[in-house]
């Protein structure tokens, strides 16, 4: 069996993933399982950290080391996982990416325009169109904090990405499971951002390039080091090309598993069908015996925690 934690509001993620036939994948949040005072032997994925307060990381944290030393696989840990600023900055540093990412309360401005404007956790896409000049910024900023978004969660990123062609964008992905790397569907929009897709946009030349991409696992190598760096064991890193070189522009540690069921082109429906195979296969490859007992959960802080949460959320789960 394989354990995925998410936040309670994002379990919904990964529910293609009950089809699976050749591995069991439950999807559990945070809360219950850091209030069970025995888990079942299993692979335990911390997935959505980016969603997770800094109590709730480092009791995951705690839990992490405790399966680990009872011999169970974890994947992601809570203590190391580099977040969205942390890593762009680390990625820019390295010189793997050629864009900057900078915080809205620190004095420094970015070395060039345009910029945009999102938040450091989460996944809600851009709060901005693309900003010219520090009065852009200043009323971007003005605008996000006006519908509730604090100010520490303010990010400016400066924009690099590039057309495929005329009106058409790119946003490439691809996933990490344990040590595999498999091929995932691109997202075709007219916009910059492409954080949908807008159906219709791309021809058939484009999709069969996704199939052969998809088959080929071409960018799966290519990949590796930027989830190294992240130190992130399972999640997709979305990405795009420009300046000649791949732009790596988050890695999702709860990234939303889906068929495509219906397209103009049946070679998107053929690349989507194969991502997914290929990532059914790099979960059974870290599946652990369902059958093989439960772990008692003897932490001193965790079971403090626990004797708060009864109070909070109610029952714990029980295996």
């Amino acid at each position: 069996m394989i354990v995925l934690l998410t936040t309670a509001g994002h379990m919904k993620t990964h529910l293609h993933c009950r089809q699976w036939a050749s591995v069991k994948v439950t999807v559990l949040p945070y809360h219950r399982v850091l209030s069970s005072r025995r888990l079942p032997r299993a692979t335990y994925i911390f997935a959505d950290m980016d969603r997770l307060g800094f109590w709730e990381l480092e009791l995951s944290a705690r839990l992490c080391r405790l399966l680990r030393a009872a011999g169970m696989r974890t994947l992601n840990d809570p203590a190391v996982v580099m977040q969205r600023f942390a890593l762009l900055r680390a990625l820019k540093r390295e010189g793997r990416n050629d864009f900057q990412v900078y915080r809205v309360d620190d004095d420094e401005s970015p070395n060039r325009f345009p910029v945009f404007l999102r938040t450091e956790s989460a996944h809600r896409g851009t709060q901005s169109q693309l900003l010219h000049t520090q009065a852009d910024i200043e009323a971007a900023v003005s605008s996000a904090t006006d519908r509730g978004i604090p100010r520490k969660e303010l990010l400016l990123v400066e924009y690099c990405a590039e057309p495929v062609a005329d009106g058409l964008f790119r946003k490439l992905s691809g996933y990490r499971v344990g040590r595999r790397m498999v091929p995932a569907i691109a997202v075709h929009d007219s916009s910059w951002h492409a954080k949908t897709g807008t159906l219709g946009i791309a021809d058939a030349k484009t999709y069969e390039d996704e199939f052969a991409s998809v088959t080929e696992n071409r960018y799966g190598e290519m990949l590796r080091p930027y989830f190294d760096v992240a130190h992130v064991d399972y999640g997709r890193a979305d990405f795009g090309f420009a300046c000649g070189k791949p732009q790596v522009y988050e890695i999702n540690t709860n990234p939303h598993i889906k068929t495509v069921k219906s397209h103009p082109y049946p070679s998107r429906i053929a690349a989507a069908r194969l991502s997914l195979e290929l990532l059914e296969q790099a979960f059974a490859e870290i599946d652990t015996d369902a059958v093989s007992g439960t772990v008692s959960i003897d932490d001193e802080v965790l079971a403090r925690q626990r004797r708060l949460d009864r109070w909070t959320f109610g029952p714990r789960w029980t295996p």
